[in-house]
Protein backbone atom coordinates (compact mmCIF):
# COMPACT_ATOMS: atom_id res chain seq x y z
CA UNK A 1 0.00 0.00 0.00
CA UNK A 2 2.80 2.48 1.09
CA UNK A 3 4.71 1.96 -2.43
CA UNK A 4 1.87 2.77 -4.70
CA UNK A 5 0.69 5.71 -2.47
CA UNK A 6 4.60 7.63 -2.09
CA UNK A 7 4.45 7.36 -6.69
CA UNK A 8 1.07 8.64 -6.40
CA UNK A 9 2.18 11.71 -3.95
CA UNK A 10 4.97 12.07 -6.28
CA UNK A 11 3.01 12.71 -9.72
CA UNK A 12 0.39 14.54 -7.73
CA UNK A 13 3.07 17.07 -6.33
CA UNK A 14 4.25 17.72 -9.31
CA UNK A 15 1.13 18.59 -11.18
CA UNK A 16 0.52 20.56 -8.50
CA UNK A 17 3.13 22.59 -9.43
CA UNK A 18 3.18 22.70 -12.99
CA UNK A 19 -0.19 24.20 -12.41
CA UNK A 20 1.03 27.02 -10.12
CA UNK A 21 3.71 27.79 -12.69
CA UNK A 22 0.57 28.08 -15.41
CA UNK A 23 -0.91 30.79 -13.09
CA UNK A 24 2.31 32.13 -11.86
CA UNK A 25 3.05 33.01 -15.55
CA UNK A 26 -0.14 34.68 -16.51
CA UNK A 27 0.97 37.86 -14.20
CA UNK A 28 3.19 38.43 -17.60
CA UNK A 29 0.81 37.13 -19.98
CA UNK A 30 0.95 38.99 -23.31
CA UNK A 31 -1.77 38.39 -26.03
CA UNK A 32 0.70 39.99 -28.96
CA UNK A 33 3.17 37.11 -28.31
CA UNK A 34 0.44 34.81 -29.16
CA UNK A 35 2.03 31.63 -31.37
CA UNK A 36 -0.26 29.79 -33.93
CA UNK A 37 0.35 27.15 -36.42
CA UNK A 38 -1.02 29.61 -39.21
CA UNK A 39 -1.85 32.82 -40.01
CA UNK A 40 -4.95 32.68 -40.61
CA UNK A 41 -5.80 31.13 -36.82
CA UNK A 42 -3.71 34.10 -35.15
CA UNK A 43 -5.62 36.61 -37.17
CA UNK A 44 -9.10 34.80 -36.21
CA UNK A 45 -8.19 34.39 -32.46
CA UNK A 46 -6.84 38.13 -32.20
CA UNK A 47 -10.15 39.37 -33.94
CA UNK A 48 -12.25 37.74 -31.90
CA UNK A 49 -10.75 39.06 -29.04
CA UNK A 50 -10.85 42.64 -30.01
CA UNK A 51 -15.09 41.58 -30.20
CA UNK A 52 -15.04 40.26 -27.15
CA UNK A 53 -13.28 43.17 -25.15
CA UNK A 54 -13.21 45.60 -26.80
CA UNK A 55 -9.21 45.77 -26.85
CA UNK A 56 -6.15 43.52 -26.82
CA UNK A 57 -4.66 45.15 -23.96
CA UNK A 58 -8.50 45.19 -22.22
CA UNK A 59 -8.10 41.11 -22.53
CA UNK A 60 -4.20 41.35 -20.95
CA UNK A 61 -5.51 43.17 -18.46
CA UNK A 62 -8.54 40.96 -17.64
CA UNK A 63 -6.19 37.36 -18.08
CA UNK A 64 -3.36 39.58 -15.78
CA UNK A 65 -5.90 40.33 -12.79
CA UNK A 66 -9.75 38.65 -12.36
CA UNK A 67 -8.78 35.93 -14.26
CA UNK A 68 -5.24 35.14 -12.25
CA UNK A 69 -7.36 36.12 -9.18
CA UNK A 70 -9.98 33.92 -9.91
CA UNK A 71 -7.43 30.72 -10.45
CA UNK A 72 -5.65 31.83 -7.15
CA UNK A 73 -8.60 31.56 -5.53
CA UNK A 74 -8.63 28.09 -6.17
CA UNK A 75 -5.12 27.15 -4.74
CA UNK A 76 -4.90 24.67 -2.35
CA UNK A 77 -8.01 22.96 -3.40
CA UNK A 78 -9.51 22.29 -0.25
CA UNK A 79 -11.19 19.04 -0.85
CA UNK A 80 -11.83 16.43 -3.67
CA UNK A 81 -15.50 17.27 -5.63
CA UNK A 82 -18.55 14.57 -4.08
CA UNK A 83 -18.26 13.18 -7.44
CA UNK A 84 -14.86 12.37 -7.57
CA UNK A 85 -14.77 11.14 -3.80
CA UNK A 86 -17.91 8.96 -4.59
CA UNK A 87 -16.03 7.42 -7.11
CA UNK A 88 -12.97 6.52 -5.12
CA UNK A 89 -14.75 5.49 -2.41
CA UNK A 90 -17.23 3.10 -4.22
CA UNK A 91 -15.40 0.30 -3.96
CA UNK A 92 -15.03 0.39 -0.38
CA UNK A 93 -18.56 0.04 -0.08
CA UNK A 94 -18.85 -2.32 -2.41
CA UNK A 95 -16.50 -4.19 -0.16
CA UNK A 96 -18.83 -3.71 2.38
CA UNK A 97 -21.14 -4.69 1.03
CA UNK A 98 -19.79 -7.81 0.35
CA UNK A 99 -18.28 -8.08 3.91
CA UNK A 100 -22.24 -7.89 4.62
CA UNK A 101 -23.70 -10.30 2.62
CA UNK A 102 -20.80 -13.32 3.81
CA UNK A 103 -21.66 -12.55 7.10
CA UNK A 104 -25.36 -13.14 6.46
CA UNK A 105 -24.79 -16.53 4.83
CA UNK A 106 -22.71 -17.24 7.64
CA UNK A 107 -25.63 -16.98 10.09
CA UNK A 108 -23.40 -13.92 12.29
CA UNK A 109 -26.54 -12.56 14.81
CA UNK A 110 -28.23 -9.70 13.48
CA UNK A 111 -26.78 -7.30 15.94
CA UNK A 112 -23.04 -8.24 14.77
CA UNK A 113 -23.72 -7.87 11.31
CA UNK A 114 -25.42 -4.41 11.94
CA UNK A 115 -22.40 -3.49 14.36
CA UNK A 116 -20.25 -4.35 11.49
CA UNK A 117 -21.82 -3.00 8.90
CA UNK A 118 -22.29 0.35 10.59
CA UNK A 119 -18.45 1.05 11.25
CA UNK A 120 -17.18 -0.33 8.46
CA UNK A 121 -19.76 2.40 7.21
CA UNK A 122 -18.51 4.87 9.34
CA UNK A 123 -14.88 4.01 8.34
CA UNK A 124 -16.00 5.10 4.82
CA UNK A 125 -15.59 8.77 6.63
CA UNK A 126 -12.23 8.02 7.56
CA UNK A 127 -10.94 7.01 3.82
CA UNK A 128 -12.77 10.38 2.91
CA UNK A 129 -10.99 12.14 5.11
CA UNK A 130 -7.56 9.88 4.28
CA UNK A 131 -8.17 11.05 0.31
CA UNK A 132 -8.49 14.33 1.32
CA UNK A 133 -5.55 15.08 2.92
CA UNK A 134 -3.53 13.09 0.13
CA UNK A 135 -4.87 15.95 -1.99
CA UNK A 136 -4.26 18.77 0.41
CA UNK A 137 -1.25 17.78 1.36
CA UNK A 138 0.24 17.34 -2.11
CA UNK A 139 -0.59 20.49 -3.21
CA UNK A 140 0.82 22.44 0.08
CA UNK A 141 4.06 20.61 -0.35
CA UNK A 142 4.37 21.02 -4.35
CA UNK A 143 7.12 23.44 -3.94
CA UNK A 144 10.15 21.43 -5.26
CA UNK A 145 13.22 21.11 -3.25
CA UNK A 146 16.50 22.59 -3.44
CA UNK A 147 17.98 18.78 -4.35
CA UNK A 148 16.13 15.77 -5.76
CA UNK A 149 16.95 14.17 -2.24
CA UNK A 150 14.51 17.27 -0.63
CA UNK A 151 12.37 16.80 -2.86
CA UNK A 152 11.77 12.80 -2.12
CA UNK A 153 11.25 13.57 1.24
CA UNK A 154 8.34 15.95 1.34
CA UNK A 155 6.97 13.07 -0.61
CA UNK A 156 7.46 10.58 1.59
CA UNK A 157 6.56 13.09 4.54
CA UNK A 158 2.95 13.29 2.90
CA UNK A 159 2.73 9.43 1.94
CA UNK A 160 4.10 8.05 5.62
CA UNK A 161 1.52 10.70 7.15
CA UNK A 162 -1.68 9.27 4.83
CA UNK A 163 -0.55 5.42 5.66
CA UNK A 164 -0.31 6.31 9.34
CA UNK A 165 -3.85 7.55 9.28
CA UNK A 166 -5.26 4.61 7.05
CA UNK A 167 -3.21 2.15 9.42
CA UNK A 168 -4.35 4.09 12.67
CA UNK A 169 -8.13 4.06 11.09
CA UNK A 170 -8.57 0.65 9.88
CA UNK A 171 -7.18 -0.46 13.64
CA UNK A 172 -9.65 1.20 15.08
CA UNK A 173 -12.32 0.11 13.11
CA UNK A 174 -11.17 -3.58 13.76
CA UNK A 175 -10.88 -3.20 17.37
CA UNK A 176 -14.28 -0.97 17.32
CA UNK A 177 -16.29 -4.30 15.75
CA UNK A 178 -14.27 -7.09 18.16
CA UNK A 179 -15.64 -5.18 21.19
CA UNK A 180 -19.24 -5.65 22.86
CA UNK A 181 -19.03 -1.58 24.76
CA UNK A 182 -22.20 0.01 23.42
CA UNK A 183 -20.68 3.08 24.71
CA UNK A 184 -17.51 2.62 22.61
CA UNK A 185 -19.35 2.03 19.25
CA UNK A 186 -21.48 5.04 19.54
CA UNK A 187 -18.83 7.24 20.58
CA UNK A 188 -16.81 5.91 17.31
CA UNK A 189 -19.72 6.68 15.56
CA UNK A 190 -20.14 10.21 16.80
CA UNK A 191 -16.46 10.83 16.33
CA UNK A 192 -16.32 9.54 12.40
CA UNK A 193 -19.21 11.69 11.36
CA UNK A 194 -17.80 15.08 12.84
CA UNK A 195 -14.06 14.42 11.00
CA UNK A 196 -15.38 15.14 7.61
CA UNK A 197 -16.58 19.01 8.83
CA UNK A 198 -13.41 18.83 11.36
CA UNK A 199 -10.84 18.61 8.28
CA UNK A 200 -12.69 20.42 6.24
CA UNK A 201 -12.99 23.73 9.04
CA UNK A 202 -9.09 22.97 9.28
CA UNK A 203 -8.56 23.37 5.88
CA UNK A 204 -10.55 26.93 5.74
CA UNK A 205 -8.49 27.95 8.30
CA UNK A 206 -5.04 26.95 6.48
CA UNK A 207 -6.31 28.66 3.33
CA UNK A 208 -7.19 31.82 5.05
CA UNK A 209 -3.89 31.96 6.74
CA UNK A 210 -1.99 31.21 3.49
CA UNK A 211 -1.13 34.36 1.41
CA UNK A 212 -2.30 33.59 -2.14
CA UNK A 213 1.87 34.21 -3.07
CA UNK A 214 2.67 31.08 -1.10
CA UNK A 215 0.33 29.04 -3.40
CA UNK A 216 2.48 30.03 -6.23
CA UNK A 217 5.80 30.41 -5.06
CA UNK A 218 7.95 27.72 -6.99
Amino acid sequence: FLLPVIFLVHALRHSYREKGRLIFDLNSFDVNTLVCHSDFDRAFILSAIDAWYGSREAFKDFVRSDLREELLSLLPSPHLPCAYAALILSSQVTWILDLSVGLYKAGADIRILARNFLAYLAFILWSWCAFNGLFYLSDRTSESGRTRLLDWFKTLGVAGVIFLWAVISFAVVVGVTRQSDRVGFFCYLAFSMMLPFSILDTFKVCRRHCPKQEATRL
